[in-house]
């Protein structure tokens, strides 16, 4: 659980499909959702709410290896650019699901989270370039694990949504998708 949250924050504070944990049978291409937009590297992460104004414009998400496994560190590399300084105050809301089940719903202190990546609030406006290495734990349960996160200032304006979507099979491969 540790690990899911670390990835959903980790990809936020770079910046971690969707609703159905089954596989739609006649699509085509993998078209982003309604309101989603590919975030550029070839991560499962995806820019959601992006037609709303987002303070954090994410320029590339790459994680190493790609898909994850089980049991090996995820390194986790991004760049973007924060359009103005966030304060303390700021908060991210995390949900992750595992199928239909909802298995997690909190609210975590962003400038917390930030040290993680060696930052601290306020968070200056401008670019960055940020790494992060996360563990996927060798006992995962089998299935597909949804993760949305949106980060929120102090005064709630929306500093990014992402949203990513994984999926551990039975015999430990990994497959990544952006289109349930």
């Amino acid at each position: 659980m540790v690990a899911i949250k670390d990835l959903a924050l980790s990809a936020l504070l770079m910046s971690s499909a969707l609703a159905f944990p089954f596989q739609n049978p006649f699509k085509i291409a993998n078209l982003p959702k309604p309101g989603e937009k590919p975030v550029p590297g070839g991560s499962p992460v995806s820019i959601c709410d992006s037609t709303q104004p987002q303070l954090l414009t994410l320029k590339e998400l790459v994680m190493t290896p790609n898909p994850p496994e089980r049991g090996a560190n995820l390194t986790i590399s991004g760049t973007g650019f924060l359009k103005e300084t966030v304060d303390d105050g700021a908060y991210v809301d995390v949900d992750v699901s595992y199928g239909y089940i909802k298995l997690l719903h909190q609210t975590f202190d962003l400038c917390e989270e930030v040290s993680e990546v060696d930052l601290k609030c306020p968070v200056k406006a401008g670019a960055y370039e940020i790494t992060k290495e996360v563990e996927i734990p060798a006992q995962v349960p089998p299935g597909k694990y949804v993760v949305y996160a949106r980060a929120y200032t102090k005064d709630d304006d929306l500093i990014a949504c992402i949203t990513g979507s994984v999926e551990f099979t039975p015999n430990g491969v990994i497959k990544f998708d952006l289109d349930a």
